[in-house]
């Protein structure tokens, strides 16, 4: 970083593409400027004003604001280096399959599988030992955890906690954890006119009435950790702030004042099966202070454009849903929680909380930095309360034993560079 507005990156020297050539600047910017034309990243190249090239391994770029977190911006996935003469010499269908990994596309099957094979020609990672890498897709847990103990399997994303026990006792199997980084939460529209979540004296009481201990029984078998604040634990500049308490005495005074009691409110999610969970117990509590809950649930891709659609005419009052941010603040923040973030799904739209996140991630003093991410979350977890925090749920992964190398990440961006099974005779 040359100041929070200018920053300078120098490349690795000789990583090779998966079609054969070399990575360098020109690469860079190709994926820039078709970053800027994509609704997921055009925010991202939106704080570029300049971008400069300085040779073939080195680059500049000068930013419309001072931001002190950037390079985390540089790291997001979906800003990953293509390769400018794939572009130019394939169709873009095969060229987005050019990268530079220790794996490369072999084949993709809709429903089923896609797979993946060892890049013999990798600079950037070791190549791997093993040969061919199969994801395959099976929605069922239960259906996952028969694949796996009949060996058509060697490993599963988020068995059931109920086969937990069964995985860790097992010869043959083992059970791999990590603390994840989702924030699992219940969240209002605050811009739907007709209905009382745009009170905050309401969104007040619902945070005091949930019990949160009891919804992480019910949706995760306890394999999670309670939130008090907004922002997830493992993140730069997390402040251990008390929250709003579980107190439904309270709760129910505040349910009275605002006139919410003997309403019926609109719940929307998706079909997830810790999110079902979540719903459902959400039902229960809320019937207890005089509320009744209905619940939609939906496939999540529909319930994300449901969300980000117009705060306005989408008919949204109450969602459960999720956020994974990377460990930089800003991200945390920026995203669900600016004006102009892309998953405001709240649709917050407050100018005093834009001004403390811009000016949180202009500063270069980390002592300040951190005063001013503890009162964005004071104020945004126990003032405004777009969310209520539940959780941050364990992540989990069955595996046969001799399976070594798989990374899970408390980010949901779950590393297989290295991953293989050693088979003992």
């Amino acid at each position: 970083m040359l100041a929070p507005d200018h920053w300078r990156f120098v490349l690795k020297d000789n990583v090779t593409f998966h079609d054969g050539t070399i990575l360098n600047v020109d690469d860079v910017e190709f994926t820039f400027q078709r970053a800027a034309e994509k609704s997921t990243t055009s925010n991202y190249m939106a704080k570029i004003t300049e971008f400069i090239k300085v040779d073939d391994l080195t680059f500049e770029v000068k930013l419309l604001a001072g931001d002190v977190d950037f390079n985390y911006t540089m790291a997001a996935n979906s800003l990953a280096i293509l390769s400018k003469e794939a572009f130019e010499t394939m169709p873009e269908e095969e060229a987005i399959k050019i990268g530079t990994g220790p794996w490369m596309f072999e084949e993709f099957v809709s429903g089923d599988y896609v797979s993946l094979v060892r890049f013999e020609g990798s600079t950037l990672y070791p190549v791997p030992n093993t040969k061919r890498l199969v994801f395959r897709m099976i929605p069922e847990a239960s259906a996952r955890m028969i694949a796996l103990e009949n060996g058509e399997v060697d490993v599963i994303m988020t068995p059931n906690s109920t086969d937990y026990a069964r995985l860790t006792e097992s010869d043959d199997l083992q059970l791999i954890t990590e603390t994840g980084r989702t924030q699992n939460f219940i969240g209002f529209n605050l811009l739907n006119p007709d209905c009382v979540v745009t009170d905050p004296i309401f969104r007040q009481a619902v945070a005091y009435g949930v019990d949160k201990e009891e919804m992480v029984i019910a949706a995760w078998d306890g394999y999670a950790q309670v939130s008090t604040s907004m922002m997830c634990r493992d993140m730069g500049y997390y402040a251990d702030i008390e929250g709003i308490p579980y107190d439904p005495e309270k709760a129910q005074q505040l349910f009275d004042q605002c006139g919410a009691t003997g309403q019926t409110i609109h719940l929307v999610t998706s079909d997830a099966a810790h999110r079902v969970k979540m719903a459902e117990n959400f039902q229960a509590q809320m019937q207890k202070y005089g509320i009744t809950i209905t619940v939609e649930f939906m496939q999540n891709s529909a319930l994300t454009e449901l969300n980000t659609s117009d705060g306005t005419t989408s008919g949204v009052e109450m969602y459960i849903a999720s956020w994974t941010p990377g460990k930089n603040a800003d991200y945390m923040f920026r995203n669900p929680m600016h004006s102009t973030g892309g998953r405001n799904y709240s649709h917050l739209m407050d100018p005093e909380i834009d001004a403390m996140i811009d000016a949180a991630v202009a500063e270069t003093d980390t002592t300040k930095r951190a005063e001013m991410y503890r009162e964005l979350q004071e104020r945004i977890t126990c003032e405004i309360i777009p969310w209520v925090p539940i959780a941050q749920p364990t992540l989990t992964l069955g595996a046969a034993k001799g399976v070594t190398g798989v990374l899970l990440h408390p980010g949901l961006v779950h590393q297989f560079k290295m991953i293989q099974r050693v088979i003992e005779d």
